[in-house]
């Protein structure tokens, strides 16, 4: 299996602390004068979201939890790889805090699920659509990082992708109508391989049912101690939720909007090809 992110691992860990310090009764307020440090402290370590210092006291806590030598044991040395940097940290000056879970959650994803109403996927992206899509002036940069994340889709032990396009998504020129017929070529190669799933809903099938959700990624964790989590792209931000009544609802949602697209296979190959002809008799 492919080695978990600090980033992911922090989750994680802040799972088990929750489940013993709750197993136990105690209390935020309890735990933290026991370590002598704030309440918010222990909430932090909980939640996951930060690097932790180097400092803490995973083991001072975890006795302090009544938890066995074992798991003991197991959870400081999980906690002190929880401690270290994640790859992407370098890229912090064209990854912006939202789009960084993005790239986390793609690592650590056993399935990736996703509707699409206006542009390629990163993960999907060829070089010249993601330079003429690029949201930052350092493209160098941007492209050095979307090579790191793509690589994902080469891991043996990557993720399964099934993305679903509305139709305009592969018609909006970006670029030229050459880079289009190269990103459409593309397309069809990913569609060949067997963890890739693509799908397009047609104009013909009228508005998708995820039309109203926008565009949206679900995400299934390779950890058993996480749950699904779904990324909502708005209108300023990156929203990820992971509660379950709400990933319940976009599943629903996307399972109504693959209905609505042209059947797996075959049928999907074929109405790529004809997007890909008609930009190749634009160029």
């Amino acid at each position: 299996m492919s080695e978990e992110s600090p980033a992911i691992l922090r989750r994680v860990l802040g799972r088990h602390l929750q489940d013993l310090r709750e197993r136990t009764g105690r209390s935020f307020d309890e735990a933290a004068a026991h370590l002598g440090v704030n309440h918010n402290t222990v909430r932090r370590l909980e939640k996951g979201l930060h690097k932790p210092a180097r400092s803490t006291p995973w083991r001072e806590l975890l006795i302090y939890y009544g938890a066995d030598d074992a798991t003991v044991n197991a959870l400081v040395e999980l906690g002190s790889r929880a401690e270290q940097d994640n790859w992407w940290d370098e890229y912090s000056d064209v990854l912006s805090p939202a789009m960084a879970n993005c790239v986390m959650v793609e690592g650590a994803a056993d399935k990736i699920r996703g509707y699409v109403p206006n542009e390629v996927p990163a993960l999907m992206q060829t070089a010249e659509y993601a330079r003429a899509a690029a949201p930052v002036p350092d493209c160098d940069r941007w492209m050095e990082l979307l090579q790191r994340r793509q690589a994902v889709l080469d891991d043996d032990n990557g993720p399964q992708l099934w993305v679903t396009f509305d139709q305009a998504a592969l018609l909006r020129e970006t670029g030229s109508p050459g880079v289009m017929e190269g990103q459409l070529a593309h397309l069809l190669k990913l569609a060949e391989q067997p963890r890739i799933t693509i799908q397009v809903v047609p104009f013909s099938a009228g508005i998708p049912h995820a039309a109203r959700a926008g565009s949206c990624c679900l995400y299934r964790l390779r950890s058993a101690e996480l749950p699904d989590i779904v990324c909502v792209d708005q209108l300023d931000r990156m929203d990820f939720v992971d509660r379950q009544d709400a990933v319940a609802s976009y599943t629903e949602v996307l399972d109504q909007t693959a209905g609505q697209a042209a059947a797996r296979g075959e049928e999907t190959r074929r109405l790529l090809q004809k997007i890909h002809d008609d930009w190749r008799t634009a160029t």
